[in-house]
């Protein structure tokens, strides 16, 4: 037998059909709705149940509508001189969202770079940007520059190029299996063939790692998928596992770590870089034990850290735009100061 406490059935509608049927109800009245036209006009509270358990079963409708933000209120002293149930509507309807073209512009950018997208997050990604352009329509030229795809080349997306290596290095690492591939170094900008004991897969700021032994190096290096120039290929398919992954070994310690920290080969270098307050605030937050950031009273910051990759560290530091600057070695300030000459006589 069903507990005291439980909802007798409704014999003529479900549930969330009779809630649905409330709602539509109360928005389209002009006055306040009393009690007793609800239960004669709305489909769900019209049936023969007793009057007891058909107020119980609106009090039930209106806590599960307000949990999810439809609230019903009782007026007890609207203007028309009626009281009962409403809905306010200005709490209800969601306002017009209406965007600047520059902000259109990049949500119509960034639609077209969801075409490549196909999973449940990103399908209903692109139908509420596509709800959010309907009163924000685009100008000319800009209408056209989108859809002649002017403004962007999508090309091959980073996340296509990473994944069809996923699936052999998942194996490899699975099974143990050492393989060997092309690698476009960031510190020589050469591709070069690489032969690795895969010890495990990492992704962090939206890139995936491969973390392994490099035998060409006897070392332990990062690889980053997306700079993967060449079909993954085991050396073997069949058999034992080809070796063995340290116990010591900390995928934590390789995978997220700042770009200048991945080791090249090279000795490691001692460098110290000033930054400004947006820079040091960003720091304090993004940085992972990799040197010691200092912060002035006036909000600006001193960052010494130990860098493995001088290209890593140039790289690195275009992202800050200007932001952070590096005071020794001297060598590597004049070679960071070469690069933006070199970028701006290429953009001039």
């Amino acid at each position: 037998m069903p507990s005291p406490s439980a909802e007798p059935k409704d014999p003529k509608v479900a549930k969330l059909e009779r809630q649905l049927n409330l709602v539509s109800y109360l928005l389209s009245a002009r006055a306040p709705v009393p009690f007793s036209d609800m239960r004669a006009q709305v489909v769900g509270y019209d049936d023969d149940a007793s009057p007891d358990a058909i107020e119980k079963r609106f009090d039930r409708d209106k806590a599960d509508l307000r949990a999810i933000g439809v609230v019903i209120e009782y007026k007890a002293d609207d203007p028309t001189g009626q009281q009962g149930y409403v809905i306010d509507k200005q709490g209800y309807f969601l306002p017009e969202l209406s965007l600047d073209p520059e902000d259109a512009m990049l949500v119509a950018v960034l639609q077209r770079a969801l075409g490549v997208v196909d999973d449940p997050l990103g399908r209903n990604l692109k139908s509420a940007l596509a709800k959010l352009t309907i009163d924000s329509q685009l100008p000319e030229p800009l209408r056209t520059s989108v859809a002649e795809q002017h403004l962007l080349d999508l090309g091959r997306t980073t996340k296509d190029v990473q994944r069809q290596h996923l699936g052999a290095l998942c194996e490899a690492v699975a099974h143990r299996k050492r393989v060997t591939f092309r690698y476009r170094a960031v510190s020589s900008g050469q591709s070069e063939k690489r032969t690795v004991r895969p010890y495990g897969l990492g992704l962090a700021e939206g890139n995936w790692y491969l973390v392994g032994h490099d035998e060409d190096r006897a070392a332990v290096r990062n690889f980053r998928l997306d700079r993967i120039e060449s079909k993954v290929t085991p050396l073997t398919r069949r058999g034992p596992a080809e070796f063995e992954v340290p116990a010591d070994f900390d995928l934590s310690a390789h995978v997220g770590v700042e770009e200048f920290q991945i080791d090249e080969g090279g000795p490691p270098v001692v460098v110290t870089l000033e930054t400004d307050e947006v820079a040091t605030w960003l720091l304090e937050r993004r940085l992972r034990g990799a040197g010691t950031l200092t912060r002035r009273p006036d909000g600006t910051g001193i960052y010494e850290v130990e860098v493995r990759s001088e290209e890593g560290l140039l790289r690195w530091m275009a992202e800050f735009g200007g932001r952070v600057r590096i005071v020794s070695p001297a060598r590597l300030a004049e070679a960071y100061h070469d690069r933006l000459d070199a970028a701006r006589r290429v953009y001039a």
